[in-house]
C-alpha cells in the first residue's frame, strides 16, 4: 500500500468510526444485548394498537379524544426522539434501509450501509417485491405524499356496501384536512427549476393526447416556497423522500399523532416488535413482544395484556401477525384471511432520451410529486400515473413513472410455518394486462416526443415486480363486519391498507384514512360508549 492509498484507507475507516451511531458508546455486554427467554411480568393495557401507520394512527387520536388510554406499539424508530436524521436519495445514511447491508431503493442500488433500523424496508417475494415504511409514522415516512381521492365510480365498485356519498361528503374530506393535503401553485410551479422534470411530464402527455391532473400532496408547499429561497432548511429540494424527510413534509408523527398525544392519553412504544397474538379464555388478548435495538437485537421481552386490540402494523404486517399467530398459538382467524391481495396495479416504467437535445428533464428535482396523468376512463387502457421525479444529481434526461392499474386477478397470501414467513400467491399472469398498458402508453408518448424505453432503469424497461401499495387480505365486510371487527372476534380490529380489497385506482393511503375514520366512527360508538 503506498502512502496516498494509506491515508485514503485510513480516512475512510475513521470517518466510518466518528459517523457510526454511537460509536464511542460503551457496548453493552452479550446477555443483556440477547437476553436468555424467561418468564415475564404480565403488563394490562386498556387498549393497545399495533403499528403506528394511517390507521393506528387515526385509532390513537380518536380513542384518545374519547377519553380511553392508548398505548401504541411500533417496530421502528420514534425518529422525532431518536437523535438521528432521514437521509438523501443520493447519499444514503442510517434511515435508507430496515436492517440490510445495503440500499433497497428499487434502483442503483451500490451504496453500501452499515445495518440499522431504518426508515424503508423491502420484502422480497419470488415475483414481486414490496416497499414498507419503519417508524413512528409507518408509511407516511417514506412515502411520495401524493393525496389521492379516488374515483367516486370505482369506489363504488370496490365498497358497494359503503355509502360513497357519506364518504365523499364527509370522511374522505375530514380525512384530506387532518392529513394536512395541499396544491402547490401554478405560478410556483411554473418558475421553479426544480419541476421542469413535472412541467415536461405533462407537456409531453398532453402532445400524447393524454390528460393531466395536478395532484394534492401532504409535503406543505408554502414550507417548499421557503425552501426554494434559501429561508428554511431544505428537504424535498435537497433529494431526501424514500429515506424520510426532515424538513417539511406532514408525515403521521406531525399530524395525526401529535393531536393524539396532546391530549395525554396517548403512549408510544417505539421499537417494541410484536411477534405472536394469544386469545385467553375470558377473550382478552395476550401480546409477545420484543424490545429490540438499533440492530434488531431483542434486549428486553414482554407481555402485554389487553381486552380491545387494533391490528394497523400495514397490509403485509397485519397478515403476517394473524396468519403466524394462528399457527403459533391457535389463534382463531377466518378463512378469508390472506384472501383478494393486491399490489393496486403497480408497474413501474420510465423514458430515457427525453428531451435530451433541448435541456432534458433538469439538473435539480423535487422529490415531491404534483402531477399525474389520468387515463382511467379509456376502455381499453385504463390507468392513473404519476410523474415521478428522478433526483440523480445530474440531468439524465429521463422520465419516471409509477402507473395504477385496475387489478384483473387477486393473490393471495398464507403462512410458512417450516420457513416462518409469508407465502405470497403471484407471478406474472397477476400483472400482464398492466404490462400491456405501459408498452401502450410508452408506445403512445414516444411516437408524440421521441425517446425511448428506460432499460438502464428496469429490466426491458418495466418494474413489474415493484409494489409500494400493498392493499388486502383482511378485506372489509369479507374478513372483518362492516366496520373492522375481525371475524369471530368481538375486540379485535383491523384497520388499515388490508381492508380493501387490492386496489383502489390511486395512491391509497387517503382511503385507508378515510375508512379508519369511518370504521373508529362506529367502533367508538359500538364498543366505547
Amino acid at each position: 500500500m503506498n502512502r496516498k492509498e494509506f491515508i485514503q484507507t485510513s480516512g475512510l475507516g475513521l470517518a466510518a468510526l466518528l459517523l457510526a451511531p454511537g460509536a464511542f458508546a460503551a457496548q453493552a455486554p452479550a446477555s443483556r444485548r440477547q437476553p436468555a427467554r424467561r418468564p415475564v411480568d404480565i403488563t394490562d393495557k386498556e387498549v393497545v394498537v399495533i403499528g403506528s401507520g394511517y390507521g393506528g394512527s387515526v385509532a390513537a387520536l380518536r380513542l384518545c379524544e374519547q377519553g380511553v388510554p392508548v398505548t401504541l406499539l411500533e417496530m421502528g424508530l420514534d425518529w422525532a426522539k431518536s437523535g438521528e436524521k432521514f437521509s438523501t436519495m443520493i447519499s444514503p445514511g442510517p434511515s435508507a434501509a430496515w436492517l440490510k447491508t445495503r440500499t433497497i431503493a428499487p434502483f442503483f442500488n451500490v451504496f453500501p450501509l452499515k445495518k440499522f433500523t431504518g426508515a424503508l424496508d423491502r420484502l422480497d417475494f419470488e415475483h414481486i417485491k414490496i416497499w414498507l415504511g419503519r417508524g413512528v409514522g409507518g408509511g407516511s415516512l417514506v412515502n411520495g405524499g401524493m393525496a389521492v381521492t379516488p374515483r367516486p365510480d370505482y369506489f363504488r365498485e370496490i365498497f358497494p356496501d359503503l355509502d360513497a356519498d357519506k364518504f365523499y361528503g364527509h370522511y374522505f374530506p375530514l380525512a384530506n384536512r387532518e392529513l394536512g393535503a395541499n396544491t402547490a401553485s401554478e405560478d410556483f410551479l411554473d418558475s421553479c427549476e426544480f419541476y421542469k422534470f413535472n412541467r415536461v411530464g405533462e407537456a409531453e402527455a398532453v402532445k400524447a393526447g393524454f390528460r393531466t391532473v395536478r395532484v394534492p400532496n401532504v409535503y406543505d408547499f408554502g414550507y417548499m416556497e421557503k425552501e426554494y429561497r434559501n429561508e428554511v432548511p431544505r428537504s424535498a429540494l435537497a433529494g431526501e423522500v424514500i429515506y424520510g424527510n426532515n424538513h417539511g413534509k406532514l408525515s403521521l408523527d406531525k399530524t395525526y399523532l401529535k393531536k393524539a398525544a396532546a391530549t395525554g392519553r396517548l403512549e408510544i412504544l417505539a421499537q417494541h416488535r410484536v411477534n405472536h397474538i394469544r386469545q385467553q379464555p375470558d377473550k382478552s388478548y395476550l401480546l409477545d413482544v420484543s424490545v429490540i435495538d438499533t440492530q434488531g437485537e431483542e434486549v428486553a421481552h414482554k407481555t402485554i395484556r389487553t381486552p380491545k386490540l387494533v391490528l394497523a402494523a400495514g397490509t403485509m404486517g397485519s397478515l403476517e401477525l394473524l396468519l403466524k399467530s394462528r399457527s403459533l398459538t391457535g389463534l382463531p382467524v377466518d378463512a378469508q384471511v390472506g384472501q383478494q391481495w393486491g399490489n393496486n396495479g403497480n408497474f413501474m416504467t420510465g423514458r430515457n432520451f427525453v428531451q435530451a437535445f433541448s435541456g432534458g428533464t433538469g439538473y435539480r428535482q423535487s422529490t415531491i410529486p404534483v402531477g399525474g396523468i389520468d387515463n382511467w376512463t379509456d376502455p381499453e387502457h385504463p390507468f392513473f400515473t404519476e410523474i415521478a421525479p428522478l433526483p440523480m444529481g445530474m440531468n439524465v434526461a429521463t422520465s419516471l413513472y409509477l402507473m395504477v392499474n385496475r387489478l384483473k386477478k387477486h393473490g393471495q397470501v398464507a403462512y410458512d410455518a417450516p420457513r416462518r414467513g409469508l407465502r405470497l400467491d403471484w407471478d406474472a399472469s397477476h400483472t400482464a394486462h398492466m404490462r400491456a398498458n405501459a408498452k401502450y402508453f410508452l408506445k403512445t408518448m414516444n411516437k408524440a416526443n421521441g425517446g425511448t424505453r428506460a432499460h438502464l432503469l428496469f429490466h426491458n424497461g418495466f418494474g413489474a415486480d415493484i409494489c409500494y401499495h400493498p392493499l388486502g387480505g383482511i378485506v372489509l365486510g369479507k374478513a372483518t363486519d362492516k366496520i373492522g371487527r375481525l371475524n369471530g372476534h368481538q375486540h379485535l380490529y383491523v384497520l388499515d391498507g388490508s381492508l380493501i380489497p387490492g386496489t383502489i385506482g390511486v395512491n391509497p393511503f387517503v382511503t385507508i384514512t378515510a375508512i379508519a375514520e369511518y370504521c373508529l366512527e362506529h367502533i367508538i360508538r359500538e364498543d366505547f360508549s
